[in-house]
């Protein structure tokens, strides 16, 4: 499907663009003043003052106040000419307060009412004038009341119930129950504790709030709350690894990863936040996923039905940068369904998404021309789920994302000829500019099919078998002139992938208390990877002044090759006793690669094409995992861990720069041969009522890894050498009150390899290594429908891999905050976020290492920018 809007469709883009800017204009109105006023947040006054200061409404006058016994407790009627609006319900201690703005208590006897022990189990009801409203406390005896209020045409009624008081042990038993977070990233369902790895769980909710700020970008968000993972990088291709490592991503357990990932992929791009349900991240390897799973699993669910009635969410948002709106605007127009009818329930929905142009804190444009500016995004999701019976069940689920960024804007090159490093800037492309032949834009295409059965008693085992598709592609892009860097081309790229599955899963228990189960089966996939070089006539680029790219020819750059990895695994679990859990179990691994005789290009030098004889290549092995926890307390466990990795390096890299010394694939085995990685883990957790912390420790080590590194010319070399990686992850989550909630996390990691093999490990670039990382959050639930919260990012200094000769200059640090704001306003939510609130200047650190060796790369992160969305349901 294709979104390009040709000119007989000017006019009614311009109509569409002059109503996004003139709402635009009311709402930035509105984010300015917001942030004008934060200093007044710290301040005593009502959090509803703010919004009266921008409507100035008249007050409602009330005039008569009744108490009314009911059956259950007692109703607080009053008395007004015209109706009041909803009121805010907030608890402090054992009283519970409605906020009403915009009125005012005038009764005859006064502006205050009290009224002492109105019935059993409440002390006290307080009626009384505030700053810009009328406030009700109903104070309770042993617990807070239950309340339930209505607003009519005349009036406004409140009706009590007393509470019940709640016993240490009910305290304690629903405390535990909520931190039992169930996963299944690891194949089955089990709780948090029992898991001998560091993990991480974004919810619904957390997906809901950082949504505002990393402009729907799922790689963002993962890189803002996940320990050990890099930084965000704000881009499509961006650097995205856990520990050092490659990650595995699956949606719906379809891996979104193949043997090339690195090289042209983009999983997460156009990925609608809105369609997922949570993200479980397992940090390290371990015998239960094969692929790239060597850093971990990233494992995304989507939406499902929550209720039996149909139910429509509704979602619409703006965005915009603040520090040069021209252009700035973004917008968001999302529709949710989903609901059940007898043994069938669906989830669908489709999501249409706009990026626009970003502005670092100068108010110049973001100068990176792989980011999701200027990006529309279609998303569309459909999950169709039929219970055959009590235990079967049969899914359907299908995911397809469009993302295309279509830009008059593009990398100005000639910054690298100035001395010194220069801050990355585009240029608008020169009037009259034609693509001819080719795609005029950058597109990425990802479509995911998948068909599961489920049976939880087939012969006393849980059994899950999965059939899936996949397909991803990508295409367009502005020509680069490869003879800057000492080619005789110019050209573009584009690669597909298509990819077909299987995943096969036996749950089998040897006791009644399940305390010993056995996980065993397979899973297979087939991959068809390629990327092309597209070709445009240089002659007549030049005799047209660097106007008209005309295509010539296409090219393999990446021969296209099959790839299959069929892995076969049986893990066991025991729990000998309730406080200890042991698990283990391996598995084998059988990896294949073909490719036909090919020509091998060079973009960057003269010289011309080479002939590769094709070939295949084969390797298969065991791997191994082992791992324990001890519950020392009810809140304190502790646990170990050794796993290892098994997989191809990307043949990709291999196949479009062989050695020159090489002239048939197969020949290649030392760059081939896969890469096996050793992890070793030590941590500990704790899970009270009010703090949740974990601590951890990894290293990992494999003698033969796979890397790319720079060369002194900004030229890269794939490196097989050995390499060790090792850090420390640490969260923190305390709940000092019902309404407030503060976290941090801490993630250290460094990591050497031995180039030349001689026992002298030198550390990695920090494209692989990512400085020293911490976030942190304070938030706080200010009335009962209104949530504010402030977060920080910080991404440390590093000077090792400049030190040791990997990085062409030492790392900077650097510091961004976050503000999110949630209003609940009945029966939608209205959403602000803030990003870079104090418009800090930075360089992600993926920008700073590439700077060095070539400037276009070296591009500034967003100044601040305002997003404002409000979803409703229906």
């Amino acid at each position: 499907m294709k979104l390009t809007i040709g000119k007989e469709r000017l006019t009614a883009r311009r109509l569409i663009d002059l109503v996004t800017r003139s709402l635009l204009g009311a709402m930035l109105c509105i984010g300015v003043e917001a942030i004008s006023i934060r200093s007044a947040w710290a301040s005593e006054q009502n959090p509803g003052d703010w919004f009266a200061q921008i409507s100035e409404p008249t007050s409602q006058e009330i005039t008569g106040l009744q108490i009314l016994e009911t059956d259950a407790g007692f109703e607080i009627v009053l008395v007004t000419e015209g109706s009041l609006p909803a009121a805010s319900v907030s608890t402090v201690g054992n009283a519970v307060v409605l906020e009403i703005a915009d009125a005012v208590l005038a009764l005859s006897e006064g502006d205050r009412f009290e009224e002492f022990s109105p019935a059993e189990g409440v002390a006290l009801v307080q009626v009384s004038n505030t700053v810009g409203g009328v406030e009700i406390a109903i104070t309770g005896t042993d617990a807070p009341p239950v309340v339930e209020s209505s607003s009519g045409p005349q009036g406004f009624s409140v009706s009590v119930f007393p509470g019940v008081a709640i016993t240490d042990n009910t305290l304690e038993e629903s405390s535990e129950d909520e931190i039992q977070l169930t996963v299944t990233a690891t194949r089955r369902e089990e709780t948090l504790d029992d898991i001998p790895r560091s993990v991480t769980i974004i919810t619904r909710e957390d997906l809901e709030a950082q949504t505002a700020l990393s402009r729907r970008n799922v790689e963002d968000i993962l890189s803002r709350l996940i320990p050990g993972a890099s930084p965000p990088s704000g881009r499509t291709l961006g650097t995205f690894n856990l520990r050092g490592q490659e990650v595995s991503i699956l949606i719906d357990g379809i891996p979104q990863d193949t043997n090339s990932n690195a090289t042209f992929s983009a999983p997460l791009a156009g990925l609608d936040p809105s369609t997922i349900e949570r993200i479980e991240v397992v940090r390290g390897p371990n015998a239960i996923f094969g692929g790239q799973a060597i850093g971990g699993v990233v494992n995304i669910i989507t939406r499902q039905p929550a209720e039996d009635e149909l139910v429509h969410t509704t979602e619409l948002g703006i965005s915009s940068a603040l520090t040069n709106a021209n252009e700035g605007q973004g917008y968001t127009v999302s529709q949710q369904i989903s609901g059940r009818s007898g043994a069938v329930d669906f989830t669908g929905g489709v999501t249409f998404d706009f990026v626009g142009q970003s502005y670092d804190a100068e108010g110049d444009r973001v100068g990176d021309a792989f980011s999701f500016d200027n990006t529309r995004s279609l998303n569309g999701l459909l999950n169709i789920g039929v219970n055959l019976s009590e235990q079967e069940r049969l899914q359907l689920r299908a995911n397809y994302t469009q993302s295309r960024r279509v830009s008059d804007f593009v990398s100005d090159e000639s910054i690298a000829d100035i001395p010194g490093i220069q801050k990355a800037r585009l240029i608008r492309r020169p009037d009259g500019t034609q693509i001819i032949g080719a795609e005029d834009d950058t597109r990425f295409d990802n479509t995911n099919i998948s068909l599961s059965y489920s049976d939880e008693n087939l012969f006393g085992s849980e059994f899950l078998g999965q059939l899936y598709y996949r397909s991803y592609s990508t295409d367009g892009g502005f020509p680069s002139d490869n003879r800057l860097f000492g080619g005789t081309t110019i050209s573009f790229q584009r690669g597909e992938t298509e990819q077909f599955g299987t995943r096969l899963q036996v749950d089998t228990p040897f006791n009644e208390e399940e305390t010993l189960s056995l996980l065993w089966g397979l899973d297979y996939s087939q991959d068809r990877i390629f990327q092309n070089s597209v070709f445009f006539d240089t002659e007549e680029f030049d005799n047209s002044g660097g106007l008209i790219f005309r295509q010539t020819e296409e090219a393999a750059f990446i021969p296209p090759y099959d790839f299959s990895d069929l892995g076969l695994f049986a893990q066991m679990q025991w729990e000998p006793t309730d406080r200890w859990t042991l698990n283990g179990g391996t598995r084998y691994v059988n990896l294949q690669a073909s490719v036909d005789d090919y020509q091998a290009i060079s973009l960057f030098s003269e010289d011309p094409p080479r002939d590769i004889e094709g070939g295949s290549v084969n390797a298969d092995g065991f791997v191994f995992n082992v791992g324990t926890v001890y519950d020392f307390a009810d809140n304190v466990s502790a646990f170990a861990s050794f796993g290892q990795g098994f997989s191809f390096p990307d043949l990709g890299r291999v196949l479009r720069r062989p050695p020159g010394e090489i002239d048939s694939f197969a020949d290649t085995i030392d760059l081939n041969s896969p890469v096996r990685v050793d992890n070793y883990e030590l941590g500990i957790r704790g899970n009270w009522n009010t703090v949740q912390t974990s601590l951890a420790g990894f290293f990992n080590y494999s003698d033969s890894g796979f890397d790319l590194l720079f060369n002194e010319d900004g030229t890269l070399r794939n490196v097989r050498a050995p390499r060790r990686v090792y850090g420390v992850e640490g969260t923190v989550d305390w709940q000092p009150a019902s309404n407030w909630r503060l976290g941090s996390t801490l993630s250290w990691q460094e990591g050497e390899l031995d180039e030349d093999n001689d026992s002298e490990f030198l550390a990695f670039d920090s494209f692989t290594i990512s400085p020293i990382k911490a976030t942190a959050y304070i938030e706080n639930q200010t009335t009962t429908n209104w949530r504010n919260r402030l977060q920080l990012l910080y991404s440390g200094n590093r000077s090792r891999g400049f030190d040791d000769g990997n990085d062409g200059a030492p790392i900077d640090a650097y510091l961004t905050v976050d503000l999110l704001s949630t209003l609940d306003v009945g029966n939608g939510e209205v959403s602000l976020g803030v990003r870079n609130l104090f418009n800090a200047l930075y360089f992600p650190v993926e920008a700073q290492a590439v700077a060095p060796f070539f400037d276009p790369g070296n591009y500034a992160g967003s100044g601040t920018s305002l997003s404002l969305s409000y979803k409703f349901t229906w």
